[in-house]
């Protein structure tokens, strides 16, 4: 138990890469690649509102309709209105899977 992490039998006979190696990898790939998700600096948080069912049915055929989201539609609605939005609340972040499933 105390010979160390085990290594994978492709890389048993290899010579481990030294530690300067490593972090030169390591800070080059860092210069080079973009994140994998963005770094956004902002917190969002839910609002729940409550409207008669009707407004809701009419907002979600109209946001159809447009072919956007609800949400889409609703941040675009107050940036109009003049409250300030965040870019990404006007974007289409609906999961992938979720799209092609619809």
């Amino acid at each position: 138990m105390g010979n160390g992490p085990k290594r994978l039998k492709s890389v048993r006979n290899a010579a481990a890469p030294a530690p300067a190696a490593l972090r030169h990898v390591v800070s080059e790939a860092s210069r080079s690649l973009a994140a994998a998700v963005p770094g956004r600096g902002r917190r969002t948080v839910p609002i729940n509102v409550k409207v008669a069912e009707e407004s809701a049915i009419a907002l979600a055929k109209q946001a159809a309709a447009e072919g956007i989201t609800q949400n889409q539609f609703i941040c675009r609605a107050l940036a109009a209105a003049g409250v300030p939005m965040d870019p990404l609340g006007l974007e289409d972040r609906t999961p992938r899977r979720r799209v092609e499933a619809a």
